[in-house]
């Protein structure tokens, strides 16, 4: 039974273990696919009570965290990963786990082949970029000529001369507006009469046993398309 002065004993105050340490290195896995970071850790921490496990603790957080902050990063992003690493992982909270962190320091290294490869994927993603965007740009100004510059034969020329100035002495034919013509659906009155003056050329040049020979065959023709009337006419000529 405790005697009266047991009361007044005080108990003994737990002894925390004292501050320790650890250095260690791991691989970070680095935003393209088979590339990654090298990463050395040093850190310290205090245990808050008995812990049969601190350092393990620590290193799994430390790596943990570490690994989620460089994910999206590019190993051509070392040194600005470095530096994000050394400011946040030293305010981390390891109280849940019974540890306070009194400091934790990275650094970080690249192999020379991971980071050239990222180079030469970083270029052609921007190449690839650029010729999208070319392509886009192609498109639209394709729309653009199909629907208000080449609707009309006279804008299709000034917009035309406009990237060719040198090319004026094309205004001497009427050849640009047959093609404009041609491309939006148009010069329908000027085909006929270039196949009229064509056909009027070719049969000119016929001595009559040639000419009544093609106006038989013409005469042929219009009758398998049901014009008998223009058969008719043909064959009277």
């Amino acid at each position: 039974m405790p005697g009266f002065f047991d009361m007044f004993r005080s108990n003994p105050v737990p002894v925390l273990p004292g501050p320790d340490q650890d250095v260690f290195t791991d691989r970070l896995p680095a935003a393209l696919p088979g590339t990654e970071f090298v990463a050395t850790f040093a850190t310290a921490w205090q245990p808050l009570r008995q812990h049969d496990r601190a350092a393990a603790t620590v290193r799994w957080c430390m790596l943990d965290a570490a690994r989620r902050i460089a994910a999206p990063r590019k190993v051509t992003e070392r040194t600005m990963l470095e530096a994000e690493l050394n400011t946040r992982l030293p305010q981390m909270d390891l109280a849940a786990s019974h540890l306070r962190l009194l400091s934790c320091t990275v650094s970080l290294a690249v192999d020379a082949q991971a980071e050239q490869d990222t180079k030469t994927v970083d270029k052609l993603t921007r190449e690839l970029r650029m010729q999208r965007l070319r392509q886009q740009l192609e498109q639209e100004q394709m729309g653009y000529l199909r629907d208000k510059v080449l609707t009309d034969p006279a804008t299709a020329r000034s917009y035309w001369f406009m990237h060719h100035p040198d090319a004026l002495t094309s205004l001497l034919d009427d050849t640009f507006e047959q093609v404009a013509a041609k491309l939006t659906g148009g010069g329908d009155d000027r085909q006929t009469a270039v196949v009229a003056e064509t056909v009027q050329d070719f049969v000119g040049g016929l001595t009559a046993d040639e000419r009544r020979y093609l106006l038989d065959r013409l005469g042929d023709v219009f009758v398998s398309f049901d014009r008998g009337d223009l058969a008719g006419r043909v064959l009277d000529a």
